[in-house]
């Protein structure tokens, strides 16, 4: 029996590892701002990285941008196996800026005693109030940036973050420039800022006391007060101002109409408007509007309309009132006889001017007078040439002197002279009184005078044929 062939065991040959040549893996990292090679190494006699190669890996992978060909020609002469190896850069993309806000407005130190240019400090001007006007700039931006754009390895366009705008913002009463550069003020009024955004308040309202703790207040809109003005405090507001409780020996002044729901009592009040208060105690009063009170006393009134007290006690007792219109209550002095001057038909501020100037006029005849021996005496020398330099310069200056005064007291006197007509040719009001009108009353009326020298019961006091009328109240 015969045994079966032997099979062929396998050659050397055919057992030998095939040849393997290095591998090129690119990845594209940090979002494409750059790219790296990894290369593994070959075997069996297989072949290296080469320059080549390298460049074929990534044009295949897309990379075709920011490529460092010596960190390639470095690869392909000594090769790094297994390990990342970057051989491209992007562009990094530059972000934009913020915008960013300057307040030009002073929001610190306040409530701190303001310290004068000659170095005393003054404690009742304490910095509570920041006054800005129409189209003030409160405020300066720098816009946000858009930056700038960056390149991927493989071409793409990387872009930037875009700067976020300032953080502060118009609010009510303000506006962005069109340029966006600043904040203005579209009215007259008070700054505020809570932080975040910039407003002007027509109204400000103090909820306490005008005090040593707040100062004098001085606001460029109107002011609310919800307590009382102290002694020796000034408040001043270009609009309305009102307050809730006693003005008690302070300055009030407003552009507009004053309204004191509590009174006053030795203090000087002044409006562009009308004013309105519980009583008038002891005080200076100017009104370019109306007066109403409920009573008046002892004080001097001036008054551009007309003056009415009202309500219960309705009263005008001591002092003066000066009333352009018409004046009305129910009791004008008192029976002790406390002198009451009351008069109407004239402007106050008109009578005010022309008091003054019956007081410049002489003054200025005066000193006119007392120039004229110094200049002739010195032109005299000048026509002889006897005068030095020094001499010359006093004649100039006399000189000068001299037409300056005369001119203003040829221009005081024109005005008078108007004044007076003015004055004279007015259409007068009415005085009435429903109730007592007591001895001791002096009614003016125009240019003519009329004393009460008994009590007189529901008159009038009227202008008629140069003299002070009297009739029924009505």
């Amino acid at each position: 029996m015969s045994l079966p062939p032997e099979k062929n065991e396998p050659s050397a040959a055919s057992e030998q590892a095939p040849v393997i040549n290095s591998h090129i893996t690119v990845k594209v990292i940090d979002g494409g701002l750059k790219a790296v090679v990894r290369i593994t190494p070959p075997s069996e006699g297989g072949e290296g990285p080469t320059f080549e190669k390298l460049r074929e890996a990534l044009a295949s992978s897309g990379v075709t941008v920011g490529i460092d060909l010596d960190q390639l020609t470095e690869l392909a002469a000594d090769p790094v196996y297994d390990e990342d190896v970057v051989v491209a850069y992007g562009v990094e993309p530059i972000n934009g800026q913020d915008g960013t806000a300057t307040l030009l407005i002073q929001t610190e130190n306040k409530g701190r005693p303001k310290v004068r240019e000659d170095d005393r400090v003054d404690y009742l001007d304490l910095g509570l109030i920041e006054n800005v006007t129409a189209g003030q700039p409160l405020c300066t931006l720098t816009l946000p940036t858009e930056g700038t754009p960056g390149t991927s390895v493989r071409g793409d366009v990387l872009r930037p973050k875009t700067g976020k705008p300032a953080p502060i913002i118009a609010g009510p009463n303000t506006e962005l420039t069109p340029d966006g550069l600043q904040i203005i003020s579209k009215i007259n009024g008070q700054f505020e800022f809570d932080g975040k955004r910039i407003s002007v308040s027509e109204t400000y309202t103090i909820q306490q006391n005008v005090d040593a703790s707040t100062g004098n207040i001085k606001v460029a809109g109107n002011l609310v007060i919800r307590g009382m003005v102290t002694s020796g405090l000034t408040v001043e507001a270009d609009g309305y101002i009102t307050v809730m409780g006693v003005v008690d020996s302070a300055t009030i002044t407003a552009g507009k109409d004053i309204i004191l729901q509590g009174g006053a009592n030795g203090s000087t009040l002044t409006c562009q408007g009308n004013l309105k208060s519980r009583f008038i105690e002891n005080c200076n009063v100017f009104a370019k509007g109306n007066i109403q009170a409920d009573y008046i006393l002892n004080s001097n009134v001036r008054c551009k309309k007309s003056l009415k007290t009202e309500g219960v006690i309705s009263k005008i007792i001591g002092g003066s009132c000066t009333v352009l219109n018409n004046i009305e209550c129910r009791t004008i002095g008192s029976a002790a006889g406390i002198k009451t001057k009351l008069e109407i038909g004239n402007d106050p501020e008109l009578l005010e001017r022309q008091r003054y100037l019956n007081d410049l006029i002489p003054e200025l005849e005066k000193q006119i007078k007392n120039l004229e021996p110094l200049l002739k005496l010195l032109r005299q020398m000048n026509q002889t040439n006897k005068l030095d330099p020094d001499k010359k310069a006093t004649l100039e200056k006399a000189t000068y002197s001299h037409e300056t005064l005369t001119k203003q007291l040829e221009d005081a006197k024109r005005e008078l002279v108007s004044i007076n007509n003015s004055l004279r040719y007015k259409n007068f009001g009415k005085i009435i009184c429903r109730g007592v009108t007591y001895p001791g009353t002096v009614i003016i009326i125009g240019s003519a005078t009329y004393t009460v020298t008994s009590n007189l019961m529901n008159t009038s006091f009227f202008y008629q044929d140069g003299e002070v009328t009297l009739g029924t109240a009505r």
